[in-house]
């Protein structure tokens, strides 16, 4: 899916990396979103969303941020940082991080020399790993995976749309 705003970009490398992104997700994936305001995708995979957000850094290179939504509405407990801390201890690529109650797996590296099979095996590291994990945690910790609180909530609007068209 795209939109027809245009982007603001803030370098010339930030819009080459982006492309490059943009054209590499047309090849790998059937379905992506496009994000119009802000230099991001996102996607579906299996019980999590990917974020992809490319950032300008300095003026000649660009940060891609791949980030998942492991979990959402976790009680963010002493244990529960603990379990976080000890596992980026263990995985090979990228790191668990908690923002208020949502659990985020990501991994981030320069964009300006990108090669698709950099792009893909970060697409895929971040996505296993968010995805072996997350219903582990919610198991444990309570919360949802990033694709429950999405059907959850699309749900809830369902509800109630359909009770104000009623009334």
């Amino acid at each position: 899916m795209s939109s027809g705003r245009t982007k603001q970009f803030h370098t010339e490398c930030q819009e080459e990396v982006y492309r490059q992104v943009k054209s590499y997700l047309d090849e790998l994936v059937d379905e992506h979103f496009d994000d119009a305001d802000h230099c991001d995708f996102y996607l579906k995979y299996g019980s999590t969303v990917l974020e992809i957000s490319i950032h300008p850094f300095e003026e000649d290179d660009a940060v891609i941020d791949v980030l998942a939504f492991c979990v959402q509405g976790i009680d963010p407990t002493f244990e529960c940082m603990q379990e976080l801390l000890r596992l980026n201890a263990e995985v090979p690529l990228g790191a668990f991080s908690m923002v208020g109650q949502d659990v985020f797996f990501s991994h981030s590296f320069l964009g300006r020399r990108l090669r698709p099979e950099q792009f893909i095996a970060s697409l895929d590291g971040v996505a296993s790993i968010a995805d072996l994990y997350d219903e582990q945690l919610v198991a444990k910790y309570g919360g949802e995976t990033a694709l429950e609180h999405l059907r959850i909530n699309a749900q809830r609007h369902r509800s109630i749309a359909f009770h104000a068209q009623n009334n």
